[in-house]
């Protein structure tokens, strides 16, 4: 009787799993993974004989998996339980962050920085480049022991030696640790590989000390208000490693009520079309509620508002940048913001665009582990 009920469970498993991963229809997104999912397969002889069909059959079987996500949580909440401290490319630190792994890839940061030197050439304007340390080393305290992760600051030392002498670089290191440690703030998300609105107000502040500017006046004054936009989430590192023993993050962001903005995409396909102000609050609605910030990342588009200086700046970014753009629309009227993901020559290249456009000053900001991983800098000219 016991081998007999071993027998049906064992079939029951199985079998159970297959027909209902038969009749069930397949999901074309995984926000848990935030990753487009495989799609049922194209059956060919050709894909048959070189294996192409059977590699694309075994990735379209795993990503469409009955209770996919629910048993992916169930190992990383076992494998912690049984005191791991690393899963997926991420690290289970203490005070219940998550923290991504580093390992610098040398050829690729050299190469990206011969590539802005390249740029700084044939601009005219001041050019300040930030390089944001991410949680990896700025809460390097909090990591397990035994962590294999590479220096960052080495890499930070590494770019800052070989920009050319016409950049202002930046590294706010020392602002972000002594803000977590000193005033007690939390500067990353717990969740998520981003900065949070604390980390990005102190970027903000090296910033404008970097190029010689006042913060602006609804900064100084404290007059941000963060309760409007301020909502529970789970981030893209939960994604890696989900959990139910972790607690969520609050995604915030500042909110000036005596500012007036408007955006202006260059491209209408990318134009959201629900931003109100600087933010998309629909997106707060879905998982990734860091995409607020504008919508996401799109190729160029504009920010117009009643900041306090008239001169036009340009911002060539990734993410990292987003959270820092609302407090530097009240400190500029007019902000172009280019993201080479996505900003590959378009109508012009980007020293034309800062001919064309009257700009003043271009600003590059950049976290370590992007500047580390991206090859789109080579769209730069």
């Amino acid at each position: 009787m016991k081998a007999r009920i071993i027998t049906v469970f064992f079939l029951a498993f199985i079998f159970g799993f297959g027909i209902v991963g038969l009749i069930m229809k397949d999901r074309e997104f995984s926000d848990m993974e935030n990753r487009t999912l495989a799609q049922s397969p194209e059956v060919t002889g050709e894909k048959i004989m070189n294996g192409e069909f059977q590699g694309s059959l075994e990735t379209y079987l795993s990503d469409q998996m009955p209770l996919r996500d629910g048993l992916y949580a169930l190992k990383v909440d076992y494998e912690r339980l049984m005191l791991k401290t690393y899963q997926n490319g991420v690290y289970f630190a203490d005070d219940g962050y998550l923290i991504q792994e580093y390992k610098e890839n040398t050829g690729l940061v050299e190469n990206n920085i011969r590539f802005i030197n390249g740029f700084v050439q044939k601009v005219d304007v001041p050019v300040t480049f930030m390089l944001v340390p991410t949680a990896t080393a700025v809460l390097n305290d909090k990591l397990p022991a035994g962590c294999l992760n590479d220096d960052q600051m080495k890499t930070a030392k590494l770019v800052k030696d070989g920009l050319d002498e016409k950049i202002d670089f930046i590294c706010p290191y020392e602002e972000l640790k002594n803000a977590g440690v000193e005033q007690q703030l939390q500067v990353f998300y717990k969740t998520d590989h981003h900065w949070n609105a604390n980390g990005a107000a102190e970027g903000y502040l090296a910033l404008m000390r970097a190029i010689g500017k006042q913060p602006s006046e609804v900064y100084l004054s404290g007059g941000y208000d963060y309760e409007p936009i301020n909502r529970e989430f789970y981030g893209t590192l939960y994604s890696k490693a989900p959990s139910a023993l972790q607690k969520a993050d609050r995604f915030t962001a500042p909110v000036n009520h005596g500012g007036e903005y408007k955006v202006e995409f260059a491209k209408e396909q990318e134009d959201p079309g629900t931003l109100a102000g600087l933010y998309d609050l629909t997106k707060l609605e879905t998982k990734d509620k860091y995409a607020a910030l504008f919508g996401g990342n799109f190729s160029h588009y504009t920010i117009h508002s009643n900041g306090e200086n008239d001169e036009r700046i340009l911002v060539i970014k990734d993410s990292y940048a987003n959270a820092v753009l609302p407090y530097l629309a009240d400190s500029f009227k007019t902000i172009d913001v280019v993201d080479m993901r996505y900003y590959h020559m378009e109508q012009q290249t980007v020293s034309e665009l800062i001919k064309s456009e009257g700009i003043s000053r271009v600003i590059m900001l950049y976290n370590v582990d992007f500047f580390n991983s991206d090859n789109n800098f080579l769209w730069l000219d």
